[in-house]
């Protein structure tokens, strides 16, 4: 009984062993975090610009600027922030997977 605890006991400690992340995977995840990060503040910058262009044109009770090329010109300066915080995750993704496959 008690090897077959042991026994056990071991083929589980070595499964965990095994499930711990190399050295690449930590570093592609924190590549990824930081990415993930910065694109959030890249987008809310964005939005915050496109906010203020509304309120210093003033806004109509759906939160729409006054003016139609006012509320354009917020709506590009919110999709320029959304490509360009696609574009940062893109790139942090292709070198988070090369990371992870450079040790393989």
């Amino acid at each position: 009984m008690r090897t077959l605890i042991t026994a056990f006991a071991l083929c589980g400690a070595l499964g965990l062993a095994g499930c711990e992340d190399s050295y690449r995977d930590q570093q592609a995840d924190a590549v990824r975090e930081n990415a993930d990060a910065m694109a959030d503040n890249v987008r809310e910058a964005g939005d915050k610009a496109a906010d203020v262009a509304r309120a210093v044109d003033g806004k109509t009770w759906t939160g729409a600027a006054e003016t139609d090329a006012v509320e354009k010109q917020a709506d590009a300066v919110e999709k320029a922030a959304e490509n360009k915080a696609d574009q940062i995750e893109k790139n942090a993704e292709m070198k988070a997977d090369a990371l992870e496959n450079d040790g393989k």
